[in-house]
């Protein structure tokens, strides 16, 4: 069972836990994170896993100083659960075929705001955005901790790694969340993937307008938290214990004695006729 850890900054920058696990025992996620030991810690984490079904849920729009005060506060001092899928593809590329793989899997991941590597950021990058509120300027802060899972997942599920060999991660996309006091950007619009794959679309239907717009109304400005260790739980912890006894001396073999042809034992016949002679005896 998870342990009730007293000092969050103590604990892992993300934990993962089997999202099944999760559903049936959130206990095992909350208890890590809860600041009395009378909760249940649901009220001590900032939940997005609905952000699932309404990706609405993952954005903070402040309107003053107080709202961006508050949702500064509890990003530095809440941990924030997610809920992701994942996939990993391996292609493995033989003489005369091709034989693809492909992991999946459904995780409820916390991540801890209060682990110093995170925190760090997190204080800079609003630090930033109150500066722009209070000078009054639009702007919009996304913040992405979906990679460390994924690099952390490729790393689980297929370790070796071959030249011969093509891998591709992927996913869900839910692990972001966006501060800001004006809007969102339109991800086709401004992605450079998108772009360049549909750049005549792009170009026809208003591109490169909506991006000079968007630069002369907002200051963009995101972050993408990579190389950050990835602890997973289970519902259950079991140890194993043997307990050794004290190894008993082998039987040392016995040394073989020749042995001459069976003695010869007469005995009487029921019919009352005697035994044969022993051959030899003549």
């Amino acid at each position: 069972m998870a342990m009730h850890v007293t000092n969050s900054a103590e604990m892992a920058p993300y934990t993962a836990l089997r999202w099944g696990e999760f559903v049936a025992n959130p206990h095992l996620l909350y208890s890590l994170c809860r600041s009395s030991p009378n909760g249940d810690g649901a009220d001590d984490v900032i939940n997005m896993t609905g952000a699932w079904t309404n990706p609405n849920n993952s954005e903070f729009k402040v309107e003053n100083m107080e709202e961006l005060q508050r949702v500064r506060n509890e990003l530095l001092t809440k941990p924030i659960l997610f809920h992701i899928k994942v996939e990993h593809n391996k292609t493995e590329h033989y003489v005369v075929m091709k034989v693809r793989k492909v992991w999946r899997d459904e995780f409820a991941v916390l991540v801890n705001t209060r682990h110093p590597t995170i925190r760090e950021v997190l204080s800079q990058k609003l630090n930033e955005v109150t500066q722009h509120m209070q000078e009054g300027k639009k702007f919009c802060l996304k913040l992405n901790f979906g990679p460390p899972v994924k690099q952390w997942y490729s790393g689980v599920v297929d370790a070796e790694v071959s030249l011969c060999d093509s891998r591709r991660n992927s996913e869900s996309g839910h692990m972001e969340i966006a501060v800001h006091n004006y809007s969102t950007p339109v991800e086709c619009c401004v992605n450079p993937v998108c772009i360049v794959c549909c750049f005549p679309f792009w170009f026809l239907f208003g591109g490169p307008c909506y991006m000079v717009h968007r630069t002369m109304k907002c200051i963009d400005d995101s972050h993408r938290f990579t190389d950050l260790p990835v602890q997973l739980i289970t519902g259950m912890n079991v140890t194993v214990r043997v307990q050794s006894h004290p190894q008993q001396p082998y039987p040392q073999p016995r040394p073989a004695v020749p042995q001459g042809p069976p003695g010869y034992s007469p005995y009487q016949d029921p019919g009352g006729q005697p035994p044969p002679p022993y051959p030899g005896s003549y």
